[in-house]
C-alpha cells in the first residue's frame, strides 16, 4: 500500500493475532513472517505451541526474542481447539484474528479488515482466500483500491443459495477475518475435534449486529494433504454432531432459513464421511445414528420460499428409501 493510504487510517486499536501450532516447522516461518510484516502493527501476536514434536517450538521461541509483540505459550498437546482456547484466555486486544499455522496473510490484511470494521461500524469483517498448494508461494502485491465499502450482510443474502454455496466455507472458518475480542467471550472451542469451527464459529455470529464482506484476496489457505483436518479418521463424524446441534438450536429458535441451510449441511457432510469412509473400508454401521436423526429431523424441513418442491422430496426421497441401501 502506498504510505499516503496507510497514514489515512490511523487508529489504535490493538488486533489479538492467534496462531495454533502444532509440528508446522516446515510453514512456520512463512506463516510468521507474514505476520510479523503486516502493515497494520499495533498487534499482540500469541504463537500457541501445542506441544510440537517437531523444531516449531525453537522457531517461536525465535520469532519471541526479535519481535517483542510475540508471546509464546508452550503448552502439552491437547488438540487444536485446546490451543485456541489458550489464545483466547491470553488475549488482549479489542480486536482477534485467527491464522492457521501452515497458512499465509496478505500484508495488509489486517489493515484493510480494520479499516474497513471501523468505517462501517461491523463486528465482523471477511476477506477473500486463496487456496495455494503444498509448496506455493503467493505474490503479495500492494492492494491500493481497498477504499470501496464492504459488502454487508442482510438477510436476503441467506435466500441466495448461489451466495451460501460460494461463501460458506470463509463463513465457517475462524480464519480469514477480522471480529471484536468480546464477541468469544464465554464461547470455547471443543479441544481434539476436527471440527472445532463448526462447533463454535456459528455461536460467533449469532451475537454480531453487522457483518461485512470484502472482495480482496486476503488469506492464503494452505492446501495441505497432511493437516489436521484432511485426514480422514472416524473422528470426522464429530462434524455431523456439531450440525446437529445448530440444528436443534435454529429450530428452537424458529430460526426456519437457518434450519434449512445447516439441514443441507448436515446431509453433505454425511455424504462426504460416507465416501471417505468406504474409500478406507470402514464399518459403515458407525453412520447409521446419524441417518437416523436425519430422518427424524425431516419433518423439520417444510415447504418454503426458499425450499422448492423438488428439495423437499428429494431429502424425504434420501432418508426413507436411498441411505437405507447405501449403509445396510
Amino acid at each position: 500500500m502506498a504510505d499516503n493510504q496507510s497514514k489515512e487510517y490511523s487508529y489504535t486499536d490493538k488486533v489479538s493475532v492467534i496462531v495454533p501450532i502444532y509440528n508446522s516447522e516446515k510453514y512456520l516461518m512463512a506463516c510468521l513472517e507474514s505476520i510479523v510484516n503486516q502493515t497494520y502493527k499495533n498487534l499482540e501476536i500469541i504463537l500457541v505451541d501445542d506441544g510440537s514434536t517437531d523444531d516449531s517450538g525453537r522457531i517461536c521461541d525465535e520469532y519471541a526474542k526479535r519481535d517483542a509483540r510475540v508471546k509464546v505459550i508452550h503448552k502439552a498437546n491437547g488438540g487444536n481447539g485446546n490451543a485456541r482456547n489458550a489464545g483466547l484466555e491470553c488475549a488482549s486486544g479489542e480486536w482477534l484474528v485467527w491464522v492457521d499455522n501452515d497458512d499465509i496473510i496478505h500484508k495488509q490484511q489486517i489493515e484493510i479488515l480494520l479499516s474497513a470494521a471501523k468505517k462501517q461500524n461491523l463486528d465482523i469483517a471477511v476477506g477473500g482466500y486463496y487456496a495455494i498448494d503444498d509448496d506455493e508461494v503467493p505474490e503479495d502485491k500492494n492492494i491500493d483500491n481497498h477504499l470501496h465499502e464492504a459488502e454487508v450482510i442482510t438477510d436476503e443474502h441467506l435466500y441466495n443459495d448461489e451466495f451460501i454455496k460460494k461463501r460458506s466455507m470463509i463463513f465457517t472458518v475462524p480464519w480469514g477475518k477480522i471480529c471484536k475480542r468480546e464477541l468469544y467471550n464465554g464461547i470455547k472451542f471443543p479441544a481434539r475435534s476436527r471440527n472445532d469451527d463448526t462447533w463454535t464459529t456459528w455461536k460467533v455470529y449469532e451475537r454480531v449486529n453487522k457483518v461485512g464482506l470484502l472482495d480482496e484476496t486476503l488469506y492464503y489457505w494452505r492446501n495441505n494433504p497432511n493437516s489436521f483436518g484432511r485426514v480422514f479418521d472416524a473422528s470426522h463424524l464429530n462434524g455431523i454432531d456439531a450440525y446437529k446441534e445448530q440444528l436443534e438450536y435454529f429450530r428452537s429458535a424458529k430460526k426456519q432459513r437457518y434450519v434449512e441451510i445447516v439441514y443441507a449441511e448436515y446431509t453433505e457432510s454425511f455424504f462426504w464421511c460416507y465416501n471417505r469412509m468406504r474409500e478406507h473400508n470402514m464399518d459403515l454401521s458407525a453412520l447409521k445414528p446419524y441417518w437416523e436423526y436425519m430422518r427424524k429431523s425431516v419433518r423439520y424441513i417444510k415447504l418454503t420460499r426458499s425450499m422448492g418442491l423438488y428439495m423437499w422430496l428429494k431429502y424425504r426421497y434420501l432418508v426413507y428409501y436411498r441411505i437405507p441401501k447405501l449403509i445396510k
